[in-house]
């Protein structure tokens, strides 16, 4: 589930495991996204939700979030060109100008894949079931190519295009 990110991170702001949590998960939702989008490509696995105020982030995990980040703007599309950093321990802890940086990148990134899902184009009507268009297509089958698609009802529907 996306969560509104907080862009507005001042140096008086603490960094609570719930901010964490919210960064964490908004990452792992627009991979999914993505998903709906573009290939599978490669993603760390950034664990568990924190549970309390004792359980910090480890630097490692801070890294994954930045890690994913660049995935997705490696592999899909470079909706922010912000520089992504790796964390390291007992070093410098990410401060609030980096969490804005993060959050703006996971909100710029929201927008975009939120536009380019709104902006495809859709059929405006059904090929027919499976069945029917193997019936039809097995004589023509040397030069016709079907495409299989999904609808976001779960219908499968095909495209039927000749050679080329």
């Amino acid at each position: 589930m996306w969560t509104e990110p907080k862009v507005d991170w001042t140096s008086g702001d603490k960094v609570k495991y719930t901010d964490y949590n919210r960064i964490k998960n908004n990452i792992a939702y627009l991979r999914d996204m993505a998903l709906e989008l573009y290939l599978d490509f490669p993603f760390e696995d950034m664990g568990d939700d924190k549970t309390g105020v004792f359980d910090y982030p480890y630097a490692d995990e801070f890294t994954k979030l930045e890690n994913n980040l660049n995935s997705l703007k490696q592999n899909t599309f470079a909706f922010d060109n912000s520089a992504t950093k790796q964390w390291y321990e007992n070093q410098r802890t990410p401060t609030y100008e980096d969490f804005n940086r993060i959050e703006r990148m996971c909100l710029n990134f929201y927008n975009g894949y939120t536009i380019q899902k709104n902006s495809l184009r859709r059929l405006p009507f059904r090929l027919g079931n499976s069945s029917h268009i193997n019936e039809e297509a097995s004589e023509y089958a040397p030069t016709l190519f079907a495409i299989m698609a999904e609808s976001s009802s779960g219908e499968t529907n095909y495209i039927i295009t000749e050679d080329g």
